[in-house]
């Protein structure tokens, strides 16, 4: 149903996407495609319908909840390995001799579809050595298979490294191996492609941009929601709710799951949301070294003071002493680069900018 909030896998239950989807799908096969857009435009279930109707087998590695160490990495792997091992009779012959490829790779132990991946210094497996498993194994069955990796710039420090020293060996040597990555943090993913100094640097890829929908669509999305839910919602209350949430499906998707499951009225579903956008900024928060400092200009940002003068104004107030023009400059492009503002300093989601009045 369209107001399912997890991540689709249908075409049927994918809203009006349907330019994004068969461009994402005409793609797959190709060595590196992006998948770029804000949190909550749809990236996940884009790519996950494009993977189940492709034909193509595939591995889905989510980095939304990984923390910087090797061992949730490999941890991580081994549940997309695992996940992929499990798919029923889809791909047997890639999976079959995937395993017994897999089982000559140091490091590795397989029992049914259960994978464990030493990550120990000196014991774990390479990445790489990974990767050509696949690939001679999708090579042996005339497959392409698509590797997919959402929110990869979630991975820092030593796992990033890790991460694009695999993709940039495999981008040049396995050919059969077809790499989708996605990230709403969009400055941090386009470094991760464009930096003269990241490893992925030179290679082309190809790109697929999630959007907000317009007001109209966005009506016509919630009509439809509350139609298939079987739920009787005013115009009134279904314009106001298009308007509130700025186009962004994925809040608009909570909005209706909210109203047509739980009862909940739109001023219910909207405090509801704004807890959850609070609860995002909070981590934000919580992995910054000024926080206080990135805090109040949240705040400031939030209450409609946008103006250079304005901000630093505020900063020193609060401090009680001059500070530099770097310091301002540094934290908005780093608010910037995780997309919670744009180059005007305007909010890109309106639950952020609500929650953000009450940090």
């Amino acid at each position: 149903m369209l107001f399912d909030p997890s991540p689709k896998r249908k075409r049927e239950d994918l809203y009006d996407f349907d330019e994004e989807l068969a461009k994402l799908q005409s793609y797959l096969g190709q060595p590196l495609v992006a998948v770029v857009g804000l949190r909550r435009t749809g990236k996940t279930s884009l790519i996950l319908t494009a993977l189940e109707e492709s034909g193509h087998p595939y591995i889905f590695f989510d980095l939304r909840t990984i923390s910087p160490s090797t061992k949730d990495l490999y941890q991580l792997v081994s549940k997309g390995l695992e996940d992929f091992l499990a798919s029923g009779s889809t791909w047997t012959g890639v999976r079959n001799a995937f395993v017994r490829l897999l089982k000559l790779v140091r490091g590795v132990s397989i029992s049914g579809v259960s994978v464990d991946l030493a990550w120990g210094r000196g014991e774990r497996p390479m990445l790489t050595d990974i990767f050509g498993a696949l690939n001679e194994a999708a090579g042996e069955e005339g497959s392409k298979l698509v590797i997919a990796v959402d929110e990869v710039q979630r991975a820092t420090g030593q796992v990033s490294v890790a991460l694009q020293n695999a993709f940039a060996y495999s981008y040049d040597h396995l050919r059969n191996l077809s790499f989708v990555i996605s990230g709403s943090e969009m400055q941090l993913l386009y470094r991760l492609l464009e930096d003269p100094e990241a490893p992925l640097y030179g290679r082309a890829f190809l790109e697929v941009k999630t959007r907000r929908l317009a007001r109209d669509e966005a009506e016509d999305f919630l009509e439809k929601g509350f139609e298939e839910a079987g739920v009787s919602v005013g115009q009134g209350e279904i314009e106001e709710a298009a308007a509130r949430l700025d186009g962004i499906i994925g809040w608009l998707t909570y909005y209706g799951y909210s109203r047509a499951i739980r009862g909940s009225g739109l001023d219910e579903a909207w405090r509801s949301a704004v807890n959850l956008a609070g609860s995002e900024l909070a981590n934000f928060l919580a992995c910054r070294v000024s926080r206080e400092r990135y805090r109040l200009i949240l705040k400031l940002l939030a209450r409609g003071v946008k103006e250079w003068g304005g901000l630093k104004s505020g900063l020193e107030d609060r401090e009680g002493k001059r500070v530099s023009d770097r310091v301002l400059y540094e934290i908005l492009e780093t608010l910037r680069k995780h997309s919670l503002i744009d180059e005007h300093n305007d909010f890109q989601d309106p639950l952020l900018r609500e929650a953000a009045k009450g940090l």
